[in-house]
């Protein structure tokens, strides 16, 4: 006799939702938060924080609530009741920008053989100088950004005529030279796949974090819990899209993949489609805002002491999918940054010249790591000469 597998109820929400604006919302980071009470349950967890901490609020919210120390208390308290009942996910938003560039420059035309360069965590590479050149304000950076934002929107090359055949304002630094190289060399190929989004009515919320969110979370929940009923709230894109989940309904079938030394789950089960409720009227969607709420500070609370037992609190839930930025990744004094600079610019030269991208590409990953010292000697000197006429 098979046992009856009850579905477990899965609340979700999110803070910092801008859709496909990426650079000008205001709100520089997007946080997802997710748990599993009981819906009666989350609701005595809201009466239970109300008479406890009694707040003048129709509906609680974080951002209010952080700016008193009896709203703080309230939020550490429920926080404490929820404690390993809960998943989080935080986004840069520019870092994402950042890494969608890479997703939809790159991988169109490197798509037969892409884990090689993912492998070698060239996206990473890619995202982050660009991330730390935005951050710096070279005006090359937020050019190329802004125009790429607006490209994903409209999928009309139009409107990135410095990515797609125009001209920049200033000189690029080297590297965001040769990212133009490359997307202006291949531009037939990037445009194809442009307009495949468009035949597929994709591209309305390409950029949106909610979707990869949500997906990312109910993977985490399958391993604690064998059948999901989900809700969430009524997000414009996760209502658009909702129905590419409804492939997980009755899905009781375990499937994995190998990706970078990991295994990731690709399947989790749900009793049926997404359903979708207000904060105002369901409690485990209220409770699920107020840790969003509050994941969204955690990138800002080391240097707000009153925010920091908050954000440790959050900091144990967080689930591997978070994104933002990891310098590392650029340092040219460790072996994987040079090697990706290298193998950018290789692409860059074959982009000009309009040859096959991917021939022979192994062989140039091993030619890029044996010119190491080679490398390292010419960055060396580039920095001595720029040292130079800083002190001339």
């Amino acid at each position: 006799m098979t046992s009856l597998v009850l579905p477990r109820l899965i609340s979700c929400d999110e803070s910092g939702f801008s859709g496909n604006d990426m650079l000008g919302s205001g709100q520089p980071y997007f946080s997802y938060a997710s748990h599993d009470l009981h819906l009666e349950d989350a609701e005595e967890l809201i009466r239970a924080a109300r008479a406890r901490f009694p707040v003048q609020m129709p509906e609680l919210k974080a951002w209010k609530l952080m700016r008193s120390p009896r709203g703080r208390d309230l939020l550490t308290f429920v926080l404490d009741a929820l404690e390993g009942h809960y998943i989080a996910t935080i986004y840069d938003k520019k870092f994402s920008l950042a890494c969608k560039l890479f997703e939809y420059l790159y991988e169109p035309v490197l798509q037969r053989n892409n884990r090689l360069f993912y492998d070698k965590n060239l996206h990473l590479f890619v995202a982050n100088y660009l991330y730390m050149q935005m951050q710096a304000a070279g005006a090359s950076a937020e050019q190329v950004a802004a125009e790429f934002e607006r490209f994903m929107r409209t999928l009309d090359p139009v409107d990135a005529p410095t990515l797609f055949g125009g001209a920049l304002r200033e000189n690029p630094d080297p590297l965001l030279g040769q990212i133009i190289r490359f997307t202006r060399g291949y531009n037939v190929v990037i445009a194809s796949e442009t307009r495949a989004l468009q035949r597929s009515g994709a591209g309305k919320w390409v950029l949106d974090l909610s979707i990869s969110a949500v997906a990312s979370h109910l993977r985490d929940w399958s391993d604690r819990h064998k059948l999901l009923d989900v809700v969430c709230d009524e997000s414009k894109p996760i209502k658009d899209l909702s129905n590419a989940f409804d492939g997980m309904i009755n899905r009781p079938d375990d499937a994995f993949i190998e990706m970078r030394g990991k295994r990731r789950r690709i399947v989790w089960n749900m009793v049926g489609p997404v359903r979708f409720a207000s904060s105002a009227t369901h409690a485990g969607i209220q409770v699920a805002d107020l840790v969003a709420g509050v994941a969204g500070i955690v990138p800002i609370a080391t240097s707000r002491d009153e925010l920091r037992p908050l954000a440790e609190r959050v900091v144990r839930h967080l689930n591997e999918e978070c994104i933002w930025p990891d310098v590392e990744r650029i340092d040219l004094n460790g072996e994987e940054a040079p090697v990706n600079w290298v193998i950018l610019e290789g692409l860059a030269s074959r982009a000009d010249e309009g040859l096959d991208p991917l021939a022979g590409m192994e062989l140039m990953y091993d030619a890029a790591r044996a010119s190491l010292p080679e490398f390292r000697q010419r960055i060396v000197g580039r920095a001595d000469v720029q040292h130079q006429g800083a002190d001339r």
